[in-house]
């Protein structure tokens, strides 16, 4: 299976867990969006085909490419998997925490006013769907 490949079902997997009609498959609740990518999907469609398009620094998705990904790091999950993504190349551990991170950026910014950066856009929904609005923004180059 090639990157792309790979990436595009992880996407497809992301949004069953928040579209699903089938409300056993749903969890998380939120739609994962990443700092300088940009999803456009249909939040509606049948599993499978619910992704329009996948932009990377405003750059179509490439097939193997190697992009680098800060994300979650989830106790008891391989040493090769990030925030449900597999098989991650080099994976590493950074010296701070997620929670340590957020108290210096909010120490540093505040008083912050969050605004939408609208990298998670359904298409066939409000823009006011709070899936596509608010959620975790992990950083993406």
């Amino acid at each position: 299976m090639n990157l792309k490949t790979e990436f595009l079902e992880i996407w497809h997997l992301i949004l069953v867990n928040v579209f699903a009609k089938d409300a056993g498959k749903r969890f998380g609740g939120w739609v994962t969006k990443f700092n300088g990518m940009v999803v456009k999907f249909y939040a509606f469609n049948e599993e499978g085909k619910r992704i329009d398009s996948v932009t990377i620094g405003g750059k179509a998705l490439v097939e193997d490419t190697v992009y680098t990904i800060a994300a979650c790091e989830r106790d008891g999950d391989p040493a090769d998997m990030i925030c449900r993504i597999k098989n991650v190349m080099e994976a590493k551990n950074l010296s701070y925490t997620l929670h340590e991170n957020m108290r210096a950026y909010l120490k540093a910014a505040s008083p912050v006013k969050p605004l939408p950066k609208k990298n998670a856009v359904a298409l066939d929904a409000p823009e006011t769907l709070l899936s596509q609005v608010y959620g975790v923004d992990y950083q993406f180059h």
